[in-house]
């Protein structure tokens, strides 16, 4: 069996595909390297070639190893040994995708077998143990968790509105590397999905901490839309929260997205919004809930 120390293996990528109920795609390889060695799991993926940009590598090393090219990939992060400890290649970066693959549309071009596992079943699997410190810090993260929701055929929602002192409304840059139907490279009304049990208030205050790194102290509802309201929208029911928090922008953390900022209301028009955000920002702004913090 061969042994490697971490972090000596070449800088790499790999994606993970995720299926509706959650399983992600993993490849039994058919080397031996310890730990787990002969028939471990682990994500596909592969060694950067000279000139390639990291998604490039994800996608033609999924390709190869499955006979699928993958179109919905996303990037989640980029690690080493030094995050990590047992990470056996200097650089990775992980991606994820939510393409529709069923296993029989898989040819096995390289390992032993390919095969969607549910994150409660990856104890029993055999992986090295970077494998499966990468596989916890992603399945525990909100690029996860939102993607397994917005595969589910019904989906609840929540927008958080949030304003300074001069009426100005905090909005997120959604990312450039989104599916079409979610908007990328527009700007949204901060928010996300509401978990199973999960009051939609409760959801607001989690949404707005996950993505903003600020907690709130107060919300209130100022309106509960159906899909058939809002024209393309991404949920069944969509609540929307407000408040003026007045918090300095600043001070905000980037963590979903690529930029927070205020808008003036009068600067809405000339934005990209993100399709459900326009009406529900029109009504807000009309409405006697804003009109009476800010007139």
């Amino acid at each position: 069996m061969e042994y490697r120390t971490p972090g000596s293996g070449r800088e790499g990528a790999c994606i993970l595909l995720i299926r509706a109920d959650g399983a992600i795609l993993l490849q039994q390889r058919d080397d031996a390297i310890a730990p787990a060695g002969y028939g471990r799991w682990t994500p596909p993926g592969g060694g950067m070639e000279p000139g390639e940009t990291p998604r490039q590598t994800a996608i033609r090393e999924f390709e190869e190893e499955t006979g699928v090219r993958l179109e919905r990939v996303r990037f989640f992060a980029t690690v080493t040994p030094a995050e990590i400890p047992e990470l056996l290649p200097a650089r990775l970066h992980i991606f994820y995708a939510d393409d529709p693959v069923p296993r029989e549309a898989i040819t096995v071009h390289e390992g032993l077998d390919f095969q969607y596992h549910h994150p409660r079943d990856f104890a029993a699997l055999p992986m090295n143990p970077g494998t499966r410190a990468l596989l916890a810090r992603f399945t525990a993260s909100d690029a996860y968790r939102g993607t397994v929701g917005m595969l589910q055929p019904y989906r609840a929602g929540v927008g958080i509105i949030a304003l300074d002192r001069w009426g100005r409304l905090l909005l997120q840059l959604r990312d450039a590397d989104l599916p079409p139907e979610r908007f990328p490279g527009c700007w949204s009304i901060p928010g996300g999905l509401i978990e199973p049990d999960e009051p939609p208030d409760a959801a607001a205050f989690r949404e707005f901490e996950e993505e903003t790194g600020a907690l709130l102290e107060h919300l209130r509802l100022f309106r509960v839309y159906r899909r058939a309201e809002l024209p393309g929208s991404l949920t069944d029911v969509y609540h929307i929260y407000y408040d003026d928090p007045d918090l300095p922008e600043e001070l905000l953390e980037v963590r979903e997205g690529q930029a927070f900022r205020y808008w003036a209301p009068h600067e809405l028009d000339r934005l990209p919004l993100a399709g459900p955000a326009a009406r529900v920002l029109a009504d807000f702004l009309a409405s006697t809930l804003y009109r009476r913090l800010f007139h």
